[in-house]
């Protein structure tokens, strides 16, 4: 294999750490030159561990499962935009590659310890947590915060270990096997989708606690010096509007283009967010500017409820895709019940993105009359009413009554709950889509049909140009949003560059389409200042296929075929602003985003036997 040999690198620790719950053991797996050179760090070894060590029909929440904690070579440096890690595994939502990424303080301390990432598998016939001080590493019984909810519980590993320690933790939905249960980190930061929550608690792991006392060098310390003081004046400059508001400053650009989903997915635009847009929450409810680890951007709010019936409420966020998914989705338009709602889904660990996505559902099924009040237990499902969407939220986290089965995600919900219901499930390979409409997006569309995880704006980041008419690499090529031209070239490339940044887990809001600072360039300076090695752009592009055409064979090998590269039929026959997705103008651009990446026609790759 490729971790064979005992060596150790500049910016990388050359180990893993590797956890087997079913019989309480711990071993340590060395990284060789090769394989570090060859897949970067984070989704690049991820790719590689998992196509090698899980079988096809693996159980997402058996055993046999494993959850791949990982950081890259940028992680511990005190670089702006460094502070970030991943998780990998078998979504228990969609089936397929599952991976989310978080900020914090977590991903630095975990490459202090001496590890470059930490290999869960099989089960506790008990509730544990998972304990790493830098060489020591326990498992511990976890009985106590067991049941508690996830800021709970985070807050009591920090008072039993200390506030240095960094946290990973789950709440009752992980625990409860919710599909789309989250893991969180830091008083409100989530790895959010795809599931990771349900996987920790398959396990009977309640919470991964780490300290580490190493130090991180760079091959090149002068130069990384020199590129963090240019990056950290760049970024101030280029993306104030994200400082200032946060991530919610886009709601009003998706709005203005038709792009914002509304009342589940019916309209493109919502009428009621002069009550909810950017610049009244910054006024009335953003009372502190929060950052990760070393980053000069603060782009996390703490938000607070000061009055009415959810006064006291206080939440790192709203952030925009919570802003859009417990808001307009939900045809909400109170600002401090999404508020609360935020806080409800943070203290149950359930990704929010997911879970506006099904309450939106749920209450189209609700004015249908296809679930009717004695189905939910007495709520009144309707657009609109946040009181029933902050009730069913907590029904969901705890799988109570309808909450059981819509703790399923919209397509197994729908399924199991027939009479039609399939049609209103706007979902991407079993993924609930994020906010932007690809009706008036069209390059999006493509970006959700064919994303490895299902619909997903943050592994091709084509929200922005679609929005702003700017192409992210060509600077005097415009983009049209309305035009089926030229997109699968853009995903293509984007796909190839936030590979990259998702393998070496930089900040992707240092690597914005068209704003950038750090672009192909800068990407691979920074890569030869932290390790030492030479990188070109041709150099990336390759490591980037490869990593990606892993997690296609890892997919094709789950059963995922051409046919599973499209959209939800409400996006080819709802129109929005008269917009919507051509069905042939996608297999089309699905078709040219094959040939581009080197796949067969029916989206095979054509892996060399090196390769596998």
């Amino acid at each position: 294999m490729f971790w064979e040999v005992l060596w150790m690198p500049v910016a990388y620790n050359g180990r893993l750490l590797e956890v087997d719950l079913s019989r309480g053991r711990t071993t340590v797996r060395r990284l060789e030159e090769g394989f570090l050179r060859r897949y970067i760090g984070g989704k690049g070894f991820a790719a590689r561990i998992l196509y090698d060590e899980l079988g096809a029909g693996v159980d997402p929440l058996g055993e046999d499962n494993v959850l791949l904690i990982a950081v890259g070579p940028v992680q511990g440096l005190r670089l702006s935009g460094a502070s970030r890690f991943s998780a990998f595994f078998k979504s228990p939502l969609t089936g397929i590659w599952g991976e989310s990424c978080c900020g914090g303080s977590f991903g630095p301390e975990l490459k202090r310890t001496g590890f470059d990432g930490v290999i869960i598998r099989g089960k506790s016939d008990r509730p544990v947590y998972l304990l790493i001080e830098d060489e020591h590493v326990e498992i511990r019984d976890a009985g106590e915060y067991w049941g508690v909810d996830a800021l709970e519980s985070e807050k009591m590993l920090k008072q039993e270990h200390s506030l240095r320690h960094q946290v990973l933790t789950i709440g009752p939905a992980g625990e409860r096997l919710v599909k789309f249960a989250c893991i969180s980190h830091a008083g409100g930061r989530q790895l959010g989708r795809c599931g990771a929550g349900a996987v920790m608690g398959s396990k009977k792991l309640k919470a991964v606690v780490v300290r580490g006392t190493g130090e991180v060098e760079a091959a090149n310390p002068e130069g990384l010096s020199e590129f963090k003081e240019w990056l950290e004046k760049e970024i101030l400059e280029r993306v104030y509007g994200l400082r200032k508001y946060g991530t919610p400053g886009i709601i009003v650009l998706c709005n203005r283009n038709g792009a914002l989903p509304t009342r589940n997915w019916t309209t493109g635009e919502f009428e009621g967010l002069d009550k909810i847009g950017p610049k009244v929450l910054r006024e009335r409810y953003m009372k502190e500017d929060r950052a990760c680890y070393a980053c000069v951007l603060a782009c996390g709010k703490l938000s607070v409820v000061e009055s009415g019936p959810y006064a006291g409420t206080r939440v790192e966020g709203p952030e925009y895709e919570t802003l859009f998914a417990l808001g307009p989705l939900c045809g909400v338009d109170s600002p401090e019940a999404i508020i609360k709602a935020n806080e409800v889904c943070d203290r149950l660990g359930l990704d929010t993105i997911t879970a506006g996505n099904v309450v939106a559902f749920a209450m189209e099924l609700g004015e249908r009359g296809i679930l009717s009040k004695e189905d939910v237990g007495g709520l009144e499902l309707r657009f609109g009413n946040y009181e029933a969407m902050i009730r069913l939220l907590e029904m969901i986290g705890r799988r109570e009554g309808i909450g059981d089965v819509l703790a399923e995600g919209v397509r197994e919900a729908s399924r199991r709950i027939g009479r039609g219901a399939e049609a209103f499930a706007v979902h991407v390979k079993g993924l609930e889509p994020p906010g932007y409409d690809p009706r008036n997006l069209k390059g999006v569309a493509l970006a959700y049909a064919v994303s490895c995880r299902g619909a997903c704006h943050l592994r091709h980041m084509t929200y922005r140009p679609n929005l702003t008419g700017e192409h992210p690499f060509k600077p005097d090529v415009e983009v049209d949003r309305l035009s089926y031209e030229g997109h699968a070239e853009i995903v293509k490339e984007q796909e190839d560059f936030y590979t990259l940044v998702d393998s070496m887990i930089f900040c992707k809001f240092y690597c914005l389409p068209t704003l950038g600072p750090v672009l192909w360039d800068e990407l691979c300076r920074l890569y030869e200042l932290t390790t030492g090695w030479e990188a070109s752009k041709a150099w990336m592009v390759e490591r980037a296929n490869e990593i990606n055409d892993l997690i296609r064979a890892f997919n094709l090998r789950e059963g995922i075929t051409t046919k599973d590269d499209t959209l939800p039929e409400r996006l080819f026959s709802h129109p929005v602003r008269g917009e919507v997705v051509d069905r042939d103008q996608l297999k089309g651009m699905v078709s040219e985003f094959y040939r581009l990446r080197g796949w067969y026609e029916e989206g095979r790759p054509k892996l060399s036997r090196k390769t596998l």
